[in-house]
């Protein structure tokens, strides 16, 4: 069995993207990497995709630590019916699935984030659940307009994420960026999203999101972007039924 890492990156911090695929290797043993801004990011019309130094840091990486690569870098911004975010993270699983195989796990994971905690069991879980996904925990700080300036540890949380899922033939993302369906004892459910069938409880992993250490400048960005996304997501009540 194997876990398939899935990153999502776009104009990030070099260091960040290292630190990020070095914390990957603790569970991983590939690496699919999909570059690319959304439609509808400021400048994406402009500047699509990051640029090949920022490949090259996750390539050099990922072999550095004994992970295969798999990259893709686009010539446009992202884009579909239920907008780029969508199209972006469903082409990255079906990538993914190009390389998993029976018994397999996807783990989605985005540049802002690390795997701070992994514990040494957590393949052998994987291993012998029958569910279909795993739930850990996420974890995020409060933190100034810096990067790497913690300014106050009182404000931080943690929660159930769903981030593992069993790589299964069919499995998609559709409707909005964090419904997660696939074919489960002959049917179509919900891995994440409404209607969520139960999930492996391995809330002893914990994801740290760091979203709130981008630079002010990023979360203008982010937030202009952000206010979009109800324009062409959409939350689907029987998701399995689209």
């Amino acid at each position: 069995m194997r876990v398939i890492a899935m990153v999502s990156w776009y104009e990030e911090n070099p260091a960040w993207l290292a630190e990020c695929v070095s914390s990957i290797s603790k569970l991983a043993d590939h690496v699919v990497a999909v570059d690319g801004a959304y439609w509808g990011f400021p400048n994406a019309v402009l500047k699509p995709a990051s640029g090949s130094e920022q490949a090259d840091v996750i390539a050099r990486t990922a072999a550095g630590l004994g992970m295969g690569t798999t990259i893709h870098v686009p010539r446009k911004p992202w884009s579909g019916p239920h907008g780029g975010e969508v199209a972006k993270r469903n082409f990255m699983m079906q990538l993914a699935m190009m390389v998993a195989e029976p018994g397999d796990w996807l783990l989605r994971i985005d540049a802002d984030e690390v795997l701070s905690d992994v514990p040494l069991d957590a393949h052998q879980c994987l291993a012998e659940t029958s569910a279909s996904v795993a739930e850990v925990t996420l974890w995020e700080r409060e933190a100034s307009d810096h990067i790497g300036e913690t300014v106050d540890t009182l404000g931080d949380y943690q929660q159930p994420f769903r981030c593992l899922f069993r790589a299964t033939p069919g499995i998609d993302i559709r409707g909005n960026h964090y419904t997660v369906t696939a074919p489960v004892d002959g049917e179509r459910r919900v891995l994440n999203g409404m209607g969520q069938i139960p999930a492996e409880q391995l809330l002893d992993l914990r994801l740290e999101h760091r979203t709130r250490l981008r630079t002010k400048a990023r979360q203008r960005l982010k937030a202009e972007y952000s206010s979009l996304i109800n324009t062409f997501e959409t939350v689907l009540e029987n998701p399995c039924e689209e």
